[in-house]
Order: structure tokens, then C-alpha cells, then sequence
């Protein structure tokens, strides 16, 4: 802010003084002007006194040669026999006509000198108009110090993101100030009520929940039964740590890293059993090592899961489906297809709360979000498998990013046996 403040006052100072220069060389070059054009008026009347007074040319020769205008060579007289006395060139801006003393008429003229450039004006005046630059962003800023002292503060708190601003200054800064003061306080009352009624939901998940559990464990050995606990206990999972985030009340200082490999592969135990049990075709493609990337695990599972539940949901048992980990120009892909009817406006289906199938909408605004806040994205078009494909591309963690490099994701899907379309 106060640099935004020097430099509009030295613009505004700079504009004044230069005018101000201008000014005074142009009063300076008038005045010289008018005092050479009374100085030609006052030779060529004296020179006419000469004339019409003796009829000896030497004594006006004599004459015009003492005048200013005479010796620079801009003074002459015309006799009525057309002889002409001194010298001049040029178009004469001063002409007398006078009575010569012989009775016959008779002239004098005058050229105008140039004005020369007043240099010591010039240097004065910029000398001047410098000084006054300088003082008057000397005193502008000393007199803005406590606006823009004021307006660091309630730049400041709004960094921080909370506590209350006391500014003092100029009357509409401490209505801004009290303006925040009241915009603060609102958002923290809407956060607390959100934080309220997540904690409310979510503790009330826990009665059906452990409702849900013990009817799980009445229903016997099996496949079916134990994918059926083990949701219920994901989900059991998910509604303590909401919980537990919200006493916390507070976001970690560095952002936790999880290996989507593993978290892949782990996930695939439950989402595999499934398929198997529709017996659904279902292929897993996963890299050699680790591919770290900048989110909680939490948040890596809850991603997937919501890939694969919106295929699972929204695609016949008889639908292919392939789940793929790929790395690539620092960044790590996580690709979901089938062969399903696919997204009828895949544009559509990324916005939050669209849904053609009858959802909230929600997931795959999801998996975007993830991605998003890695600095990555999602894609959704046709696979080759002939139905929907979701490429979530997140960034790897400790690696530089390439911005675009299809050429690498190309040379990628070759080395692997892929459709360069992938």
C-alpha cells in the first residue's frame, strides 16, 4: 500500500512539475520576445528621427549601425529612389513609413530576432519544480502513514484468518476495520454451526451403525458376509475420524503423503471379492514401486471407492471394468473404466450435485477436488473398453511436474502394452 501511495503521488507531482516547467519557459520566451520586439520598435523610430531630420545618408548610415537591430543585420531604410540603406534578409515584422527630410517618402523596417531558448530559466525552473517533488512526497506520505499503516493491519489479519482488527485512522478506515470485525465474526458463528451439525450427524451414524454391525455378525460365514462387515466398519471408520477432526479443530501443519500403489491394492481386496461375486470381468494394472502422492490416506481410499461404487452402481454385473496406476512426467494417474453405457455429458457429470443417474452427484466432484488440490485434474471420456473412463491425474510427491506432456503419457502406454489413446 505504501508504495502504491509514493507512486501515485510521484506520478501526480511529476505531471504538476512538469506542466510547471513548462509554464515558465514559455512565460520566459514571451517576455524575451516582447522586450526584442520593443527594442526593434525603439531602432527603427530612432532611425526614422535621423531621416526625416538631415538629408546626409553617412548620418543615418551612421545611425543604423549603433541600433541593436542594425548590427545584427536586420535594419533598413528604403528611399523613395529605391536605394536601400543597412542590410537585412528575411520578412521585416516592423515597418515605419516616414517623410524623409528631402520631402519625399520613405521606410524603415525591421526583422525580427529569434528568441533563443531559455536555458537558465529552464534549469531553474526544473531545479525548483525537484524540490518541490520531493517535498511534496515527503510530506504526502508522512501524512498517509496512518491510512496505509491501517490498511497493513487489515491486510495482515485477513493472512491470518482470524482475531480482530483495531485500526485507527481516518473514519472509513475504522468502518472497513469494523466491517471485517462483523465479517469475521459471522463466518466463525457459520463455521461453528457447521462444525456442530457434521458432529451431530455424525454421532448420530453411530446408533445405526452399531446396529448395523451386530446384525453383520448374526449373518454367518461367507463371502457376502464379510464384505458386508467390512463396510460396515469402513464406514464406522470414516464417521470417527469426521469426528475426531472436528474436536480437533485444527488442519495438520504438512500435508500427509500415502502410496496410491498400496492404497490401491488394498482396496482392490474388497472391490475385487465383489466383482467376483457378480462375476463381473475385472483387471488390475499397477506399476513396479511406490507412487507417493500428497494426500491422506483417508482421502485416497474415500477416492477410490467412489470411482468404483459409481461403476459398480451405475453398470450391468456383466460390464468389464479396469482399475490402473500409471506414472508418468512426475505426476501419478489413476485410471477407472468399463464397459458400461458411459457418461451421456461428461462435462456435465463433474459438476457438483449432477447426476444422471439418480445420485447426489457428489462423487466424482469428489475425486476432482483431490486432484485439484495437488494441482492436478480428472478427465472423463469413451475407454476401450467402450464405456466411461476416468483418468484422476495427481501429483507425485517429490517430483517436478510437467504442466502438459502427452508425449511422455504416450511413450508410457506403449512401453506397457496400452492404447496410445489412453
Amino acid at each position: 500500500m505504501r508504495r502504491f501511495v509514493t507512486l501515485a503521488l510521484l506520478r501526480a507531482c511529476s505531471g504538476a512539475s512538469a506542466l510547471v516547467v513548462l509554464l515558465a519557459v514559455a512565460v520566459s520566451m514571451s517576455y524575451e520576445h516582447d522586450l526584442a520586439h520593443a527594442q526593434d520598435g525603439h531602432d527603427s523610430a530612432m532611425v526614422a528621427e535621423v531621416l526625416a531630420a538631415t538629408e546626409n545618408l553617412d548620418a543615418v548610415r551612421s545611425t543604423i549601425s549603433r541600433t541593436e537591430a542594425g548590427k545584427s543585420g536586420r535594419l533598413k531604410v528604403v528611399l523613395a529612389n529605391g536605394e536601400t540603406l543597412g542590410l537585412t534578409s528575411g520578412a521585416p515584422a516592423v515597418v515605419r513609413p516616414v517623410l524623409a527630410a528631402d520631402g519625399r517618402p520613405a521606410s524603415v523596417s525591421v526583422v525580427p530576432s529569434a528568441v533563443p531558448f531559455p536555458l537558465g530559466t529552464f534549469v531553474l525552473a526544473l531545479i525548483t519544480a525537484l524540490i518541490g517533488v520531493v517535498s511534496t512526497l515527503a510530506l504526502g506520505v508522512r501524512s498517509l502513514r496512518p491510512v496505509t499503516r491501517a490498511l497493513v493491519v487489515l491486510a495482515e489479519t485477513a493472512k491470518e484468518g482470524h482475531g480482530r482488527v483495531r485500526a485507527h485512522g481516518p473514519v472509513e478506515i475504522e468502518d472497513l476495520a469494523e466491517a471485517v470485525n462483523a465479517a469475521i465474526d459471522r463466518t466463525d458463528e457459520l463455521l461453528a454451526k457447521e462444525r456442530a451439525m457434521i458432529a451431530d450427524v455424525s454421532h448420530r451414524l453411530r446408533t445405526p451403525l452399531t446396529a448395523l454391525r451386530l446384525d453383520a455378525e448374526l449373518i454367518g460365514e461367507g463371502a457376502a458376509s464379510q464384505r458386508v462387515r467390512f463396510s460396515v466398519a469402513a464406514l464406522e471408520q470414516s464417521v470417527n475420524q469426521i469426528i475426531n477432526s472436528l474436536q480437533a479443530g485444527t488442519v495438520p501443519a504438512t500435508t500427509p503423503h500415502s502410496d496410491l500403489v498400496v492404497a490401491v491394492a488394498e482396496r482392490m481386496t474388497f472391490w475385487s471379492a465383489y466383482a467376483t461375486t457378480q462375476r463381473r470381468p475385472f483387471d488390475l494394472l499397477l506399476p513396479e514401486g511406490p507412487a507417493p502422492v500428497p494426500l491422506p490416506r483417508e482421502q485416497v481410499d474415500a477416492v477410490v471407492d467412489t470411482l468404483l461404487a459409481n461403476v459398480f452402481q451405475h453398470t450391468p454385473p456383466s460390464a468389464p471394468v479396469t482399475v490402473e496406476v500409471a506414472r508418468h512426467a512426475g505426476w501419478v494417474t489413476l485410471v477407472v473404466e468399463d464397459g458400461g453405457p458411459g457418461f451421456a455429458e461428461p462435462r456435465g457429470a463433474l459438476r457438483r450435485g449432477s447426476s444422471g443417474g439418480g445420485s447426489t452427484g457428489l462423487g466424482l466432484d469428489i475425486a476432482r477436488s483431490a486432484a485439484e488440490s495437488t494441482g492436478g485434474r480428472i478427465i472423463i471420456d469413451k475407454g476401450p473398453l467402450g464405456g466411461a473412463r476416468v483418468r484422476l491425474k495427481v501429483a507425485e510427491a517429490g517430483r517436478d511436474q510437467c504442466p502438459e506432456d502427452p508425449r511422455a503419457w504416450r511413450l508410457w502406454s506403449r512401453s506397457h502394452g496400452r492404447s496410445p489413446s489412453l
